[in-house]
């Protein structure tokens, strides 16, 4: 007869002794039993108590399994969908991870898996979505009749208006093309007011730093085109970040 139970969310333990009574940990159930992708991967050092002369300065240390720590991408500059795999434990972080494979070009890379994500979901980052696209620059050729001379006119001022088209423009157009599904990464200027989010960076463009532990999110308070958005995180700070910050939906 099994000693613990899984019921898909808590494993818990039958009470033998008195400390087992009340423990749980979350269900591993759903997650890939085998070793993660080695290319993800990179070994995890150790001096055994040794110094850069490789004398030993603390003593008893030494052996133990080898290590690999897992590459998880925080950056999520690819572009296009990208489709979840499996789901992974990682026994670096608190928070499970999740293989997802691009749609177009094959490259595999780690996320972190927000709660509800599931494998065959598909995944998009708008990290490098071109804000401030600028139309391309065409030689005008010289007017035959009236006509085409009056329609160049057109052309030319309407290419001037969408040269000089404000951000907030270009920003609300590509909202409407943005998805906000769990697991898409975007930056905080396009995600609505009062989103709960994760994987929040710090830096215009960079990785992310913020709420990336099991059960660690954030809520959007506030964002615009430009400037700082704020966020409240679990503690109840309020935080100002850069606008271009990327943001993951979910927990």
């Amino acid at each position: 007869m099994a000693n613990t139970t899984d019921d898909g969310q808590f494993k818990t333990w039958k009470p033998l002794a008195p400390t087992l009574r009340q423990r749980r940990m979350a269900s591993r159930k759903d997650l890939h039993k085998g070793g993660p992708v080695r290319e993800l991967t990179v070994a995890k050092r150790r001096t055994g108590g040794r110094n850069n002369t490789g004398k030993i300065t603390c003593r008893h240390r030494g052996g133990g399994a080898k290590r690999r720590i897992r590459l998880v991408d925080f950056k999520r500059h690819a572009v296009g969908p990208q489709q979840v795999v499996r789901l992974e434990y990682d026994p670096g972080r608190t928070a499970h991870i999740a293989l997802i494979k691009h749609m177009e070009t094959g490259e595999l890379s780690y996320i972190l898996a927000p709660a509800g994500l599931k494998p065959g979901a598909v995944v998009q980052s708008y990290m490098r979505a071109n804000f401030d696209e600028k139309p391309a620059k065409t030689v005008a050729k010289p007017a035959e009749n009236k006509e085409q001379q009056e329609q160049g006119e057109v052309d030319e001022e309407a290419a001037i208006k969408e040269l000089f088209r404000p951000r907030a423009d270009l920003m609300s157009d590509l909202q409407s093309k943005v998805n906000i599904d769990i697991g898409n990464c975007m930056p905080l200027s396009l995600i609505p007011i009062g989103t709960t989010i994760h994987n929040i960076g710090l830096h215009p463009f960079g990785r992310a730093q913020i709420a990336r532990s099991a059960g660690a999110s954030a809520q959007l308070l506030y964002t615009a085109p430009t400037g700082t958005a704020q966020i409240k995180l679990m503690s109840g700070e309020v935080r100002r970040v850069p606008v271009d910050a990327p943001a993951t939906i979910g927990s």
